[in-house]
């Protein structure tokens, strides 16, 4: 029967006989291809379907592809086209990468256990991905080992309570300062977060209550949050105030009437009364002159609603006993254990009058002299105590805690509950400023 040759094969030098006769391929012509494509047989020509043992010339691996594959598709190492990977090959790349392996090539997608020759850490990435150009995952911030994430918390201050559960999954935590037990996400070893309790970040309502009893403060409603102001009643002058917890926080929380930040009109003009003074306008203000009469006398005058509340008189005409600034006088600290509080006040060092010592007025009633300071003037020793009023007062949002009736010899603005201060830290201030 005559050869036909078929047009798609011309170029190929495939050549069929008509109803699948094809021509026989000779050794030489096979060898020939193999040749041309980078193939070297080792073996004599098994045919043209059967594979040929043969050594790759661009790896040098022994590969077997049958002659129709390499004349169909060229050159068939698996080595070369990735399907096929050597152990050695696979060793060797990981080493590059910066692995020692520890057990044998699993395949290229399976989980290969090694070590991190940098970070000494054994995970299991697999070949295929480190092939890729991906290098461990610990050095390169992708995954945080078990142990370096509990080392991380207990710089923060915090021991985990269980297992590590990855690094945006909340962990159960204590902290060592507080002794609170919350959870929290790791996030990064760069992450520095502490306790969310000490650092103010969330607070327990356990505290918020105690605090607010330090403060003499009962609480009116539910907490919200740190700047929503908080509706309490003062358990020292009745008073509702609505502090925030940031204000707590900074010390500024005490009761603002207490404090004399702010002034309940119908108390002012009470006390006006008590001091036997009427006022003829409306209140200005607690540092302006307020404009009254005085009932003793009928005499007009101005006095402050600051200076009234530090134990000053209303009205100079009808004073029993004044101050000369111009004399010599100290300042003084008296403590009375009775009423469980400390005061500072002035006075001139002479007796000429009745009553011009108020020190003396003050001992009869109970108070215990702590500290004496002799100044030139009296006024050098008003601008101390009024720099130590100003820190009790303002610095400090520490109130007076004694009511008039409690002192009937005066001065009761001008003392400190000794819960919240000692006579130490009084002292170093007053020997500060002098």
């Amino acid at each position: 029967m005559p050869q036909v040759i078929c047009e798609s094969h011309l170029n190929s030098g495939r050549l069929v006989e008509n109803k699948s006769v094809a021509k026989r391929i000779s050794e030489a012509e096979a060898r020939d291809l193999f040749l041309q494509n980078n193939l070297e047989p080792l073996t004599d020509f098994p045919g043209t379907q059967k594979p040929w043992k043969s050594k790759c010339l661009i790896t040098g691996k022994l590969v077997s592809p049958t002659y129709g594959k390499v004349r169909d598709f060229g050159h068939r190492c698996q080595y070369c086209s990735g399907f096929k990977v050597d152990e050695k090959d696979a060793v060797e790349l990981m080493r590059k990468a910066g692995f020692k392996t520890l057990v044998p090539y699993p395949g290229g997608n399976k989980p290969w256990k090694s070590e991190c020759l940098k970070c000494k850490k054994i995970h299991s990435p697999n070949y295929t991905s480190i092939k890729l150009g991906f290098g461990c995952k610990f050095c390169a911030k992708r995954a945080v080992d078990p142990k370096d994430a509990e080392r991380a918390m207990d710089k923060r201050g915090l021991v985990p309570l269980e297992k590590f559960p990855g690094a945006v999954k909340p962990w159960l935590v204590k902290c060592k300062k507080c002794k609170r037990e919350f959870k929290t996400k790791f996030h990064s070893l760069q992450t520095n977060n502490g306790c969310k309790y000490c650092v103010g970040v969330e607070v327990d309502t356990k505290d918020l209550i105690n605090k607010l009893k330090s403060l003499k403060l009962k609480p009116l409603e539910d907490y919200q949050s740190a700047k929503v102001p908080w509706k309490c009643k003062c358990l020292v002058c009745g008073h509702v105030v609505q502090p925030t917890w940031n204000r707590i926080k900074q010390g500024r929380g005490h009761c603002a009437y207490c404090a004399q930040r702010r002034v309940d009109i119908p108390e002012a003009l009470q006390f006006m009364r008590t001091m036997n003074l009427k006022p003829l306008e409306a209140f200005p203000g607690s540092n302006k002159p307020w404009l009254s009469q005085c009932t003793t006398c009928g005499a007009t005058v101005k006095p402050r609603w600051s200076d009234l509340r530090r134990g000053q008189g209303g009205c100079s005409n009808c004073a029993d006993f004044g101050l000369n600034y111009e004399l010599p006088g100290y300042l003084y600290l008296i403590t009375s254990k009775k009423l469980n509080s400390h005061k500072v006040g002035i006075a001139n060092s002479y007796k000429g009058r009745k009553f011009d010592d108020r020190l003396l007025r003050h001992t009869k009633q109970g108070w215990e002299l702590v500290a004496k300071y002799e100044f030139t003037t009296i006024k050098e020793a008003y601008e101390i105590e009024q720099e130590i009023l100003k820190w009790l007062r303002i610095d400090l949002s520490l109130p007076f805690t004694l009511k008039a009736g409690v002192m009937p010899q005066g001065g009761h603005t001008e003392t400190v509950s000794a819960d919240y201060l000692d006579l130490e830290v009084i002292i170093k201030k007053i020997k500060s400023i002098i």
